[in-house]
């Protein structure tokens, strides 16, 4: 009598650190849903990066044309108003090319930055990966632990 209460207040313990590991593999799939997210958000950011850097070379290259139309003589008699307008043309695009070499600058920090969040959420995702398969494979290992138990005071009986 006295070892059947041994083997039920095993299995009890069993039951409990079994039903803790069942607690740690979902908190740990509710962390691994939470890096996917995290995962999809900083894409989206870098997808939104990659359209703005694209949108900001395109300008650039809009700015060196007209700074270059601009800088091109045309012939010896210009006019001192069209030289006025052309310098002040020139000054302008500039300060548009200087404003926008730092917004593409301001881009690619950001880009950077945002590729390694996803690097690290990536390694995080892993870890959180091979923490649940570890915490299965001892939930199974409890499991068959508990079913011999159970086995062997059938046979018993």
């Amino acid at each position: 009598m006295k070892e059947l209460t041994i083997v039920n207040a095993y299995q009890n313990y069993l039951s409990y650190i079994m039903n803790k590991i069942k607690k740690e593999i979902r908190l740990f799939r509710l962390l691994k849903k939470l890096k996917k997210r995290d995962l999809y958000n900083h894409l989206n950011n870098v997808n939104l990066l990659n359209e703005e850097l694209e949108k900001t070379n395109q300008l650039l290259s809009k700015i060196n044309i007209i700074i270059q139309e601009n800088t091109e003589k045309t012939d010896n008699h210009t006019l001192g108003a069209t030289f006025k307008n052309k310098s002040k043309v020139i000054n302008v695009m500039s300060k548009q090319k200087y404003i926008a070499e730092n917004k593409k600058g301001f881009l690619l920090e950001q880009k950077n930055k945002t590729d390694l969040e996803i690097a690290k959420i990536f390694i995080q995702k892993d870890k959180i990966e091979k923490k649940v398969h570890n915490k299965k494979l001892e939930f199974g290992e409890f499991q068959d632990l508990k079913l011999e138990i159970t086995n062997r005071n059938f046979k018993k009986n």
